[in-house]
């Protein structure tokens, strides 16, 4: 009887790790509402954007794919079935800024989530979008970001959905950056948590990037899945 319950216990606990949390399948289109708040305007701006998986390429033991964004923006990434890590391998921006962080890294150790715990390099992007009116600094600090799962469920319910088999993510780092050589360098608590579902991949995303600097002030992004087909 022991043995029958554990069993059971494995297949359960299988069930609720083992998914498809970086879906691959050509044409599948995610919309995400995202909000950016400033502590330092007071204001907060809301946008939409679309993600379309464009393309897949197999090659060997490895998965190819390329991910178009609604700015123009392409992202490309590879997929080891053995490793069973996502890598992002290139990136093609619409936009001026570039990339400070490594244009090449490794964004999941483990797609399947078994490995709890894991780093991420990484770079500001809440303040780094925000510039002060006297001093136009745009802040390019690199970071290390602490990643671990922090809880699973069965069903996530949001927006009125249900999501099945989903994994919570929290990412902490910190940083600096020089925006007045007259004064000290300014500090930067960066937190991340991310709801990421079994066959749909990221639904919910805040991010903060945390400043006591008056002319930076405090950071937060919420993105929401909208639409998933």
């Amino acid at each position: 009887m022991r043995l029958i319950f554990f069993i059971i216990f494995l297949l359960v606990s299988c069930d609720i790790r083992e998914g498809n949390f970086f879906p691959l399948k050509p044409g599948l289109k995610w919309i995400y509402s995202i909000v950016v708040e400033s502590s330092y305007t007071g204001k907060s701006f809301e946008k939409r954007i679309m993600i379309l998986n464009a393309e897949k390429k197999k090659n060997g033991n490895v998965f190819e794919v390329s991910r178009l964004y609604s700015d123009g923006s392409y992202y490309t990434y590879e997929i080891n079935l053995n490793s069973k890590k996502v890598t992002r391998k290139s990136v093609i921006l619409t936009f001026d800024e570039g990339i400070v962080e490594p244009v090449e890294k490794v964004i999941y150790p483990d797609m399947n989530f078994n490995i709890e715990e894991w780093q991420v390099r990484e770079q500001l992007f809440l303040v780094r979008g925000f510039q002060p009116p006297l001093l136009n600094v745009k802040p390019t600090s690199q970071f290390d970001m602490q990643y671990k799962i922090i809880n699973r469920y069965k069903k996530y319910r949001m927006s009125g959905k249900v999501f099945k088999n989903c994994i919570e993510i929290s990412g902490q780092g910190t940083t600096n950056f020089i925006a007045d050589t007259r004064s000290g360098p300014i500090d930067v608590k960066i937190k991340n948590n991310e709801i990421i579902c079994d066959g749909v991949g990221v639904i919910m995303q805040e991010r903060y990037e945390n400043t006591d600097a008056s002319a930076f002030g405090n950071m937060k992004l919420v993105k929401k899945l909208i639409n998933f087909d």
